[in-house]
């Protein structure tokens, strides 16, 4: 079996994230796993503001952190030392060397990594793509699996979604997914305050595409920088 994964994971000292890949990857080839490791290129601009507000919520862990520290709360040292973790180029780079050394393939993505894995799954390079981003399933890989990197996997087991019985379970088509997800909130537009998962999932059922409900939607919807920029994302 060959899967893809989109490559994210927590880095706590200095080596950590390295010693994390070893055991990992580690862990997938003995099950007899064949991984494919994609590493995310430059980010849309579109994504940038997503990105300044990770920077701000790193930021206030980083905060929450030194008071944690001060007063003696590991559990709480725990916590926040995860929220103000930032993967560097020089991560990166470490994870990439040692993969090679172990001979593992890699492959550097010129945008987005899930958006990369899904096209290498579509064109039937890999059994599915392997990652804990849900954006992955509109980006239209077959088959989608979550937790498969998690070494505490008996608490979290491996979940596997195909997008086909995914959209006949939802009775939509691809298209009205993706518009769902962005109606739903995503990376490259701010959420849309009062419509979440359930009502974004009726007003596309209702309507049958984002455009439609853009046009239907109270006014005080209409000019939401989400609805007007949908047609980008």
């Amino acid at each position: 079996m060959m899967f893809i994964s989109s490559y994210g994971f927590f880095l706590f000292l200095n080596c950590s994230h390295l010693q994390g890949m070893l055991n990992r990857t580690v862990r997938l080839l003995e099950a007899g796993i064949k991984p494919v490791f994609v590493f995310d290129g430059e980010p849309p601009a579109l994504k940038k503001k997503e990105l300044a507000k990770r920077s701000l919520k790193r930021d206030d862990a980083s905060k929450d952190l030194h008071s944690a520290i001060e007063i003696g709360d590991e559990d709480s040292v725990e916590k926040f030392s995860k929220r103000t973790v930032k993967i560097t180029k020089e991560h990166n780079d470490g994870c990439k060397r040692l993969l090679r050394l172990m001979g593992v393939p890699i492959v550097e993505a010129p945008g987005e990594a899930e958006a990369q894995c899904a096209s290498l799954c579509k064109n039937h390079k890999a059994y599915a793509v392997a990652s804990e981003d849900m954006d992955t399933l509109t980006f239209g890989a077959p088959r989608f699996l979550r937790h498969v990197t998690d070494l505490s996997f008996k608490k979290s087991p491996v979940t596997e979604f195909e997008v086909p019985k995914v959209l006949e379970e939802l009775g939509l088509t691809m298209d009205q997914f993706i518009d769902l997800c962005i109606l739903s909130g995503c990376d490259y537009c701010e959420n849309i305050k009062g419509i979440g998962g359930q009502r974004a999932l009726k007003l596309i059922r209702q309507h049958g595409c984002i455009e439609e409900v853009v046009q239907n939607l109270h006014k005080s919807f209409c000019h939401h920088p989400a609805l007007s920029n949908y047609s980008c994302c």
